[in-house]
């Protein structure tokens, strides 16, 4: 037709008159056809171009000739129609239920409109069956020779990876896109020709390499993997464990067993360690699969050696906080100290009273006869202000008229606070409620070591005790402790023995039964210690052991430190006027600090202005 020939028909080509085609096209629906004329000109499927054209709500009619000039053979029928009314098929071979998983995927990839062509090229990249592929997509029936041959994906160029949007019509209607289809009429349009897409083919033309054809062997070795995991998860496992290749998977899962005892995983290692810990259910995937080790990949083969260590995630933790506890404690105490050392350096500042005291009076002068004037105390947050209050003509703010009185009277060194707060500048660096948050985490850290020696010693104790007896008993009763029933018995009959006499002491039977009783559980603890005292731990219990009786200290000072670091504070809020306890300390010293920075800048503001003078 036509049109076929306006669409198709290379340049240049003598083109010959055709009847005239029954569903002529509008000028309005013409430019509407233009746009998906041109994707079927890019070798977009025309399921892709049709599926577009419905989606984006289309008039069928333009639908209708689109797709009759891209296959005149072609019968359209409306999509409403064609689902009212489904063709009859061949009864299909059941899939297996391994088969069903597979073919779940793609039925999905259906389900969100994604054109069969792209999914049957999907499947068969994959390396799925073919009976899979027709269960889901249906037989593929081969060109007849009277017709032709849809276009298939078969583009020159390498793929563009970008993201497209599928608007509903009203969100369209207020992109900028639909604005773009409006001005067609009135703006140039900018679209490749012929000579544009010949350039593109061969700038962007795809590389017949053998990284193809490796990629397609490759997909059929996975397709015989376990695939127990994630793919990408499994990536990044395999590739933080090059961090440890002085370890085989094995020796690395014992190593984390016992706590690393010779201390080879340190510095960033350590904290590489979470990372490469299975999740609940990535340990039941592994856990399930009893094939080949062959069939597994990197990740999956070292889970398997750590699914058996006990209460792995919290060896790891012990193993970070062996590893770093001196460290962090160390900064936790230096922050306690530096606060408890600024309080006391402002609390002992001469100048910070002195130039407290005249701001004090400077601003009563300023609010007499107001409310806020002839007052004892202002609040340190109102130190700024001093620098925002300008004088008449907005030269002069408070805080240099301060600045210049105080160096004409010839205290110009009063005006450098800190030379009396030397910390002042770190410790606005420091939270006292941060500190103390350090020192809970710290805390909670050596409980989880403590309670992991306890459950240690425990697990060990109860092997080494299932693989010997305890001592045998004695021949004579005599040997294995007084029997209580004997000893009360006893202390009965003497009592009666002795009634017509007058012992002196006559023994109670309730204190020989209770004596008994001790003496035979003193007998069975001996036992139970002799046989603790013969058990060997493993090098891990030795190292964590150690550990927790030197962090015992250490938690000892940090906590002395934090004391005496809220004293301090809670002394400066006080002793400043504030409110809020230790809390309000940060922001408090944060207002000193830059008032002292705005004083030596005003100091260097006026110097400046009298050498200009």
């Amino acid at each position: 037709s036509k049109i076929v020939q306006a669409v198709f028909a290379p340049p240049g080509a003598e083109q010959k008159p055709a009847a005239p085609v029954k569903n002529k096209l509008s000028e309005q629906d013409e430019v509407i056809a233009t746009k998906y004329r041109k994707m079927l000109k890019m070798g977009i499927p025309l399921d892709g171009v049709r599926h577009k054209m419905t989606q984006d709500g289309v008039d069928m009619k333009i639908v209708s000739v689109i797709v009759s000039e891209a296959d005149p053979s072609a019968k359209f029928e409306d999509e409403s129609v064609a689902k009212a009314a489904p063709k009859k098929s061949a009864p299909k071979e059941p899939l297996s239920d391994e088969d069903e998983t597979i073919a779940s995927k793609y039925r999905n990839m259906l389900k969100v409109c994604i054109p069969k062509d792209a999914v049957r090229h999907k499947m068969t990249q994959e390396g799925v069956s073919d009976k899979i592929i027709d269960a889901v997509l249906g037989k593929e029936n081969g060109p007849s020779k009277d017709a032709k041959t849809p276009a298939k994906s078969s583009s020159k160029t390498v793929r563009l990876h970008w993201e497209t949007r599928n608007l509903a019509p009203e969100q369209f209607k207020k992109s900028i896109f639909a604005k773009t289809e409006k001005k067609k009429r009135k703006l140039q349009s900018i679209n490749p020709e012929e000579d544009d897409i010949r350039k593109l083919e061969e700038i962007f033309q795809k590389k017949n390499s053998i990284a193809s054809k490796t990629k397609n062997i490759k997909a059929e070795v996975d397709s015989s993997m376990a695939k127990l995991l994630d793919l990408t998860r499994a990536n990044n496992i395999a590739i933080s464990l090059k961090a440890f290749n002085d370890f085989t998977f094995r020796s690395l899962a014992e190593t984390i067993n016992d706590l690393d005892p010779d201390t080879k995983i340190v510095g960033e290692r350590v904290h590489f360690i979470p990372n490469l810990l299975p999740t609940p259910k990535e340990i039941a995937a592994v856990k399930k699969y009893k094939g080949d080790d062959d069939k597994l990949i990197t990740a999956e083969l070292f889970f398997r050696q750590l699914i058996s260590i006990k209460r792995i995630e919290d060896k790891v933790q012990v193993m970070r906080t062996m590893s770093t506890f001196e460290e962090q404690a160390e900064e936790v105490r230096a922050g306690f100290k530096t606060m408890q050392q600024v309080c006391a350096q402002v609390m002992n500042s001469e100048k910070l009273i002195q130039i407290l005291e005249l701001i004090l009076n400077v601003g009563n002068l300023m609010n007499e006869g107001t409310l806020d004037g002839g007052v004892e105390a202002f609040r340190f947050d109102s130190l700024p202000k001093l620098s925002q209050t300008k004088s008449a003509d907005g030269k002069t703010t408070v805080l240099d008229y301060i600045i210049k009185m105080v160096i004409e009277k010839g205290e110009r060194d009063t005006l450098f606070l800190t030379d009396e707060f030397p910390d002042m500048q770190e410790s606005c660096r420091l939270s006292i409620n941060d500190l103390k948050s350090d020192l809970n985490t710290l805390r909670n850290d050596y409980k989880l070591c403590k309670a992991e020696l306890s459950s240690l010693k425990r697990d060990q104790s109860s092997k080494k005790k299932s693989t010997s007896s305890l001592p045998k008993k004695a021949k004579d009763q005599g040997e294995a402790g007084p029997d209580p029933r004997k000893a009360l018995f006893a202390a009965i009959k003497s009592r009666g023995s002795q009634a017509d006499a007058k012992p002196k002491a006559p023994p109670d039977p309730r204190q020989a039964l209770f004596a008994a009783i001790k003496s035979k559980k003193d007998n069975t603890n001996a036992q139970e210690e002799s046989i603790e005292s013969n058990i060997t731990y493993t090098p891990g219990v030795g190292k964590l052991q150690s550990f927790v009786d030197h962090s015992k200290s250490v938690l000892s000072f940090t906590e002395q430190d934090q004391d005496a670091a809220v004293r301090a504070c809670k002394g400066l809020a006080i002793y400043c006027g504030e409110e809020g306890g230790e809390g309000s300390v940060s922001t408090l010293l944060q207002v000193l600090s830059d008032f002292a920075a705005s004083l030596e800048n005003g100091v260097k503001k006026y110097d400046e202005r009298i050498e200009r003078e």
